[in-house]
């Protein structure tokens, strides 16, 4: 990791990278603001302005004690402590568990600044909006092996994308050729198509007059479902 070997060079790499967990447990009788400055000595030190402002933004108070903190504010002082230290590594596994929209959204802001800045993030999350929003490249794992990586666009290439149109003439049986799904209801045709093919599925149903028209690629969700459906299949015949 980083060059370095996890086992022999353990104090190193701490003041390198920084962790969050799914699931934050503080000192009891520490307050939230020692915590993170503790934390941060293990990293050589924080950037006391981030710090400041990350407290703010996160709208957290450093002055109660860990056994004060909600599950939500005990997850910011941990990320407050991890994205105010200037650190190679970011490795964050369910960072956002506990907290509401609003500071999840805050939470997506400062990870993008702290990529600006020059650092890699690992991020684990089974948000899926999440991932879609932060991640350069992704994996998606099961029974602990990856079994797709690559940007969210190589990974939809091969998935199907959904059609929604109106038209003002019917649609022939021919221009519905390679269309999946299909579904007519009076004007209204909703399909699934091969998401390389959109373009020539397009090609056959514009001179039917579409009126409105909605093309939406396969999210991350949907991919990530399509992958497990397998196993899902297999717990249903056993």
């Amino acid at each position: 990791m980083l060059g370095k070997d996890p086992w022999r060079d353990v104090v190193e790499l701490h003041r390198r990278l920084a962790y969050v967990p799914g699931d934050v447990s503080l000192w009891p009788g520490m307050t939230g603001g020692e915590a993170i400055d503790l934390l941060g000595s293990l990293r050589g030190g924080l950037d006391e302005a981030r710090r400041k402002d990350l407290l703010e933004r996160f709208e957290l108070d450093p002055t109660k004690r860990g056994r004060q903190y909600s599950k939500g504010n005990r997850q910011k002082v941990a990320i407050v402590a991890a994205l105010a230290s200037d650190v190679e590594l970011l490795i964050l596994d369910e960072p956002t568990s506990g907290l509401d929209p609003l500071m999840e959204n805050v939470f997506q802001e400062v990870v993008g600044e702290a990529k600006a800045r020059g650092a890699s993030v690992l991020l684990s999350s089974h948000i899926m909006s999440e991932v879609e929003t932060l991640a350069d490249r992704l994996s998606i794992i099961r029974d602990g092996k990856i079994v797709q990586t690559g940007t969210l666009t190589d990974l939809q290439k091969g998935s199907r994308t959904t059609i929604h149109a109106t038209f003002t003439q019917p649609v022939t049986d021919h221009a519905l050729q390679g269309l999946k799904d299909v579904h007519v209801d009076g004007p209204r045709l909703t399909a699934t198509v091969d998401t390389a093919l959109v373009g020539d599925a397009m090609g056959r149903l514009t001179p039917f007059g579409i009126t409105a028209l909605t093309v939406e690629p396969p999210s991350l969700e949907s991919l990530f479902l399509r992958l497990y459906e397998p196993v899902a299949a297999d717990e249903k015949t056993s």
